[in-house]
């Protein structure tokens, strides 16, 4: 009869005729059945494949994030009506985004933020420059 053993080092061993079915099982289930083994080739172009698919699809989202461009007037009170204005804008980057609305906030500290980040609920409000 088969029963386990601890041996140093903290692991479980297997002994006698438990340990053969274990040998045997373990032989089993990790031996793929006929006929279903990967083709590394192919998984291998597979993979080369999915990379490309995503570094163009990244490459497409760079070119066209959208972002809240936040306009204040530094001389106006927070609580002041038009104290801040709201756009919305396609752009590479942060510092072009604020180069679109610039002109139209002139004299108006700008800040540029990412709509999907924590501002995206001012989305709905902002005016849209293109």
């Amino acid at each position: 009869m088969g029963r386990l053993r601890l041996v140093p080092g903290g692991e479980i061993d297997a002994v006698g005729a438990f340990q053969q079915y274990a040998i045997a099982r373990m032989a089993e289930t990790l031996t793929p059945a006929s006929g279903t083994q990967i083709d590394l080739l192919a998984w291998a172009q597979e993979l080369q494949e999915d990379r490309e698919r995503v570094e163009r699809t990244n490459a497409e989202r760079v070119t066209r994030r959208g972002y809240l461009v936040f306009a204040t007037d530094p001389e106006a009170s927070p609580d002041a009506p038009g104290y801040r204005e709201v756009y919305a804008t396609e752009a590479k980057t942060p510092n072009q985004a604020v180069a679109k609305i610039r002109r139209l906030a002139e004299g108006r500290r700008l800040r540029a933020y990412l709509a999907t980040g924590q501002y995206r609920d001012e989305l709905a409000d902002a005016r849209w420059v293109a």
